[in-house]
């Protein structure tokens, strides 16, 4: 099974989908080698149009979609040209949006798109031409610049192979571009069929299900179908014949659950084909038959025709949608807002982890009898004169720790599979800042019922002056955390060397529920903020594995604006 090529796709979207089934892996772009490149993508680099005489369906515009993905730096000036004069007499141009034609012929135009932050969809329209003859071929070109950029040098040619053709043409209804699945119980997924071909779909149809990370399962044991749990993925044949224009979808849909250890984000890749076509040969194989009764397909409505686009082409036969994982579980950390002290004199300094949640923490896979955790990154020219019990520091030799007045967390680095190592990728790619310090790792061993916290008291000792020198705490709880922008807390700490009061100064608590009072008399707070990113913290119970995936995320956040 080759789901797992699917991960690359996911950052693309349906577009990505598309050419994964019809070019393969290969035509996928590495990633963009600096600020000054970007990539880009067509839906489909083979397109066959029905022939206008064909009827109602032959009259709509097929939209090919363009994708422009800038990695590391906005782009902007981007503007794409379109080129179908090598079609000329075989396909018929529509304008996108931002578009104009550039000719009286109107077989170019050039689209504005302007500024891209991360990534931006264009689609243009084609349909063949009036007269155009069934076997016409051509070539439609797409050519994307920017402003103080180029395309990538590995980028695949952008260009769409077009042909008159007839023949059946299986779209599948799009699924929502997020779908939330609930932990604990099963969530319904029913992609829908059509054939917006001119000729009957016989033979046998082919349905595809899978997950980019396999963290979520798809159920059920019917016969028809092979599962590769494995990989996260169901393949179901069916021997329905589909007419022009009929649209079908499943008798009763395949349930989705997400495993105990699934992440917050993962994505579903769906599809329909005719049997042995291309989707089944890149993505149907392997797996064990269901040993139940035979799943079968039931007529759909009529609106699913009604929205369905005419085309005979692999690009509408897949969709991609983002899973999004629905979850009661929550931490957040506490934290002091900032530290003040005198140098050579120890300053208190509260830290811990809150269960916001609506239930209780559980054991963390990986890690017995630890719930949750706290990584407290120490700013460098802050030593630590008491270190609570629970805690022990992560040192670059992993059998090295201090040990609390408890005694070290036994076996806590070797459980968890973390430590200094875990730290290491983020140095090159994370904030220097907040590797500018040493990384202490507690464990919270009971359970926090909703609203409980547990705090570790450090005794800080300042080894020099500082000027609101930044550390970094972060609370570690189930990989289903419900909202890890909460789970980050940057503070600061500032030492003078005259003889003033050492203080913590915390502030504002999140949540309504009571805080605890420092030594200091003060608040801790609660949770991160607007600069606070989310906690990755892909080991459960490897709370500083955790840690190293928070530091790394401290770069320029990307969010992908479509799945």
């Amino acid at each position: 099974m080759v789901f797992a090529r699917a991960r690359g796709a996911v950052r693309f979207g349906a577009v990505a989908a598309a050419v994964l089934i019809s070019g393969g892996v290969a035509a996928l772009p590495a990633q963009a080698a600096g600020g000054d490149h970007f990539a880009a993508l067509v839906s489909a680099s083979d397109l066959t149009l029905l022939p206008q005489s064909s009827g109602a369906q032959a009259q709509r515009f097929h939209q090919v979609g363009l994708v422009i993905m800038g990695e590391t730096a906005p782009l902007t000036g981007v503007a794409v040209t379109v080129d179908a004069s090598g079609a000329t007499g075989v396909a018929e141009l529509s304008l996108g949006k931002g578009c104009s034609f550039t000719d009286a012929a109107k077989l170019h135009e050039r689209c504005v798109v302007g500024t891209v932050d991360t990534i931006a969809e264009l689609e243009v329209g084609l349909r063949s031409a009036s007269g155009a003859a069934l076997g016409a071929k051509g070539t439609v070109r797409f050519a994307v610049t920017a402003a103080h950029a180029t395309v990538d040098p590995d980028n695949p040619p952008l260009t769409t192979a077009v042909t008159v053709g007839s023949g059946p043409d299986l779209a599948v209804g799009t699924l929502p571009t997020v779908l939330d699945v609930r932990s604990g119980g099963p969530s319904p997924v029913d992609p829908t069929v059509q054939n917006v071909g001119d000729q009957d779909a016989t033979g046998g149809l082919t349905l595809v299900l899978g997950t980019a990370g396999g963290n979520f399962t798809l159920g059920g044991n019917y016969s028809n179908c092979r599962y590769d749990n494995g990989a996260g993925s169901v393949v179901c044949h069916f021997d329905t014949v589909i007419k022009p224009g009929e649209a079908y979808r499943l008798s009763t849909p395949v349930p989705l659950t997400a495993d105990r250890n699934a992440v917050g984000a993962d994505a579903l890749l769906y599809g329909w084909d005719v049997k042995g076509g291309l989707v089944e040969q890149q993505l149907g194989g392997g797996g064990k038959p269901g040993t139940g009764a035979p799943l079968t397909l039931v007529p759909a409505g009529p609106s699913i025709s009604a929205r369905a686009k005419a085309d005979i082409n692999y690009d509408n036969n897949v969709g991609v949608s983002e899973l999004r994982l629905v979850t009661k579980d929550d931490v957040a950390v506490v934290a002091p807002h900032t530290i003040t002290g005198t140098v050579g004199h120890t300053v208190p300094a509260t830290f811990g982890v809150r269960n916001v949640g609506s239930v209780p923490t559980h054991v963390l896979a990986g890690s017995p009898g630890i719930t949750a955790g706290v990584v407290v990154v120490v700013p460098k020219g802050v030593s630590v004169a008491s270190l609570p019990a629970g805690c022990e520091l992560i040192s670059p030799d992993a059998a090295s720790s201090v040990a609390g007045t408890t005694g070290h967390l036994r076996g806590l680095l070797a459980e968890g599979h973390f430590g200094a190592h875990a730290l290491a990728p983020s140095a090159a790619a994370g904030d220097p800042s907040a590797l500018d310090g040493t990384p202490y790792a507690c464990a919270v061993r009971h359970v926090l019922k909703p609203g409980q916290q547990a705090v570790f008291a450090f005794q800080l000792k300042p080894t020099r002056v500082l000027r609101k020198a930044p550390g970094l705490a972060i609370a570690v709880g189930a990989p289903t955390d419900r909202n890890p922008d909460d789970n980050v807390a940057g503070f600061t700490v500032t030492a003078t060397g005259s003889t003033t009061t050492p203080t913590a100064t915390p502030t504002h608590a999140a949540t309504p529920s009571a805080s605890p009072s420092s030594p200091s008399g003060g608040l801790a707070h609660t949770g991160g903020g607007s600069s606070a990113l989310p906690l990755a913290a892909a080991g459960a119970g490897a709370i500083v594995l955790g840690a190293g995936a928070v530091l790394l995320t401290r770069r320029r956040r990307k969010v992908d604006s479509r799945s």
